[in-house]
């Protein structure tokens, strides 16, 4: 865990702990039950379609809502 606030090593997957150990356990213990059920698809619950339960966990969704959702908030940027 840093010691600076927002600065945690999983920050770039998605953490939101801003430094809280309480948010950043629970988000670590939920990434780890989703990395060990990864090989059991789930479903997306936007689309309904099927995705890995490690892209649930970090994202909420799966990948064609996330570049959906991207496009639609940011549509110069394709």
């Amino acid at each position: 865990m840093a010691e600076h606030v927002g600065l945690c090593a999983d920050a770039p997957l998605g953490c939101p702990c801003r430094g809280d150990a309480a948010i950043h356990e629970d988000r670590s213990r939920a990434l780890a039950e989703a990395r060990a059920a990864a090989a059991e698809p789930v479903e997306c619950p936007e689309c309904g379609a099927a995705t890995t339960p490690v892209s649930i966990a970090t994202w909420g969704n799966c990948r064609a809502c996330r570049t959906a959702h991207s496009r639609s908030t940011h549509p110069l940027r394709w």
